[in-house]
C-alpha cells in the first residue's frame, strides 16, 4: 500500500447552489447551505466541522460566488477570509474545481485535495474520517470517489459500478445517470452498484492533467489567464466555458478512477423530502421539527415549524415548512414542483422579496 503524505489534504468545499427545493427556508441570498436545515448549525458548518477531522483550518476553502462570501462570513466570522475560491457565474463543478487546482498548485505544489458538498448528511462523524483516511491512499494510482451503498431504490442519485479489487477499494467500470424506479430497482441488487455522492479525493497535478487531456475546452482558458490580474478578466475567461459537472467532464472518460466504499450513512440534503429520512419518525411515518406536534389520525407528514404547537388532523402525506413571513403547504406529490413554483413566482414584483 501506497504511503499516505505527510502534508494535510486541501479541501474544497462547493457552496455556490441556489437551493430552490428548500424555499422558504433557502432564499437567493441565503440559500440552503447557510442554513439550518437538520441541526443547530448550518449545512455549511456541518461541512466545515466534517472536513475539520481530517485537515486544519488554514487549508479548508469554499467555492461560491462573491454575495454568498459575504453571507458565509456574516454567520461564520472565524472562518478565513481568504479561503474562498470565487466564480463569476455558476457553471456548475468543473470550471470551479478547474481554477481551484490551478490555485491550490500555485500555492502548495501537489496536495491532496478533497471536494466536498455543502449540502449533505452524513454520520457518523468518526466513519466519515475513517473512510476518507482510506481513500487518500488510493490517490497515489489515479482519482478517487467514494460510494454509498443503495438501501432504497433511488431515483434522484446517479449510479456507480465497480470492478476489481485494489489496495483499499475497486476499479470503476462505469457511471450511471439518474434511472427510473424499475432501473434502480434492479440496480440495488446488484453487489457492486454504488450511490455516487460527489465526493472526489486526488492529487492536484493528477485532476489537472486529467482536465488536460479529456476537457481542455475547461482548463485552457483558466489556465491561459491564470493568476488572473482582475475579476474581470477571470469573468470573461467564465463566459468562454461550458456548464458542465466534473462526473460528465473528467470522471466518465478517465481510466484512472478507484472508488472506496463508505461506512457512512449518507443522504443528499435536496429537497423537505430527505428529512423523513434524517428526522426520527412515529409510528405512523410522521417527521417533526421544531417544538410541540400533535398528530390524530395523521399520517407521512413532514413539517419544521416554529410555531409552539403544530397539530395534524386526519390528513396525510402533508409537508408544513413555516418562517417568519411564509408558510408552505405542499403535498408530498407537489413538493416537486416547488422551482416550477418559483419560477412563476418571480413573474409578480410583489412576490419577489419572499424569494430573495
Amino acid at each position: 500500500m501506497a504511503k499516505l503524505p505527510k502534508e494535510s489534504p486541501v479541501v474544497l468545499i462547493m457552496a455556490g447552489g441556489k437551493g430552490e427545493r428548500f424555499w422558504p427556508r433557502s432564499r437567493t441570498n441565503s440559500p440552503k447551505q447557510l442554513q439550518k436545515v437538520y441541526s443547530n448549525k448550518t449545512l455549511l458548518k456541518e461541512t466545515i466541522d466534517r472536513a475539520l477531522t481530517i485537515t486544519t483550518l488554514d487549508r479548508i476553502y469554499i467555492g461560491t460566488n462573491a454575495t454568498l462570501k459575504a453571507e458565509i462570513l456574516k454567520k461564520d466570522p472565524k472562518f478565513p477570509s481568504g479561503n474562498f475560491i470565487i466564480e463569476p457565474e455558476g457553471k456548475n463543478t468543473a470550471p470551479i474545481i478547474a481554477l481551484s487546482a490551478l490555485y491550490f498548485q500555485k500555492k502548495y505544489g501537489n496536495p491532496n485535495l478533497i471536494v466536498l458538498s455543502a449540502d449533505a448528511f452524513i454520520d457518523p462523524i468518526r466513519e466519515f474520517t475513517k473512510t476518507i483516511e482510506q481513500a487518500l491512499y488510493e490517490t497515489a494510482n489515479g482519482m478517487v470517489l467514494l460510494g454509498v451503498k443503495p438501501n432504497r431504490p433511488e431515483v434522484g442519485y446517479g449510479y456507480i459500478s465497480t470492478g476489481k479489487p485494489t489496495d483499499v477499494g475497486y476499479t470503476v467500470k462505469a457511471f450511471f445517470e439518474k434511472p427510473d424506479f424499475k432501473t434502480a430497482l434492479k440496480y440495488i441488487k446488484k453487489k457492486n452498484f454504488y450511490w455516487n455522492p460527489g465526493i472526489f479525493l486526488f492529487r492536484t497535478e493528477t485532476i489537472l492533467s486529467e482536465l488536460e487531456r479529456h476537457a481542455p475546452h475547461i482548463l485552457g482558458p483558466l489556465k491561459n489567464g491564470f493568476p488572473f490580474k482582475n475579476f474581470g478578466d477571470l469573468k470573461t475567461a467564465f463566459q468562454m466555458l461550458p456548464s458542465e459537472a466534473i462526473d460528465t467532464a473528467i470522471m466518465e472518460k478517465s481510466n484512472r478512477i478507484r472508488m472506496v466504499e463508505a461506512t457512512f450513512n449518507w443522504d443528499d440534503v435536496g429537497s423537505w423530502m430527505s428529512l423523513e429520512r434524517i428526522l426520527p419518525g412515529d409510528k405512523e411515518k410522521n417527521h417533526h421539527q421544531g417544538k410541540e406536534v400533535h398528530y390524530h389520525k395523521a399520517s407521512g407528514n413532514i413539517s419544521s415549524v416554529q410555531k409552539e404547537l403544530i397539530a395534524f388532523l386526519g390528513v396525510k402525506d402533508l409537508i408544513v415548512v413555516e418562517e417568519p413571513d411564509v408558510l408552505l403547504v405542499t403535498s408530498r406529490e407537489g413538493v416537486g414542483e416547488i422551482k416550477a413554483m418559483l419560477s412563476n413566482m418571480r413573474k409578480n414584483k410583489v412576490l419577489q422579496k419572499y424569494l430573495d
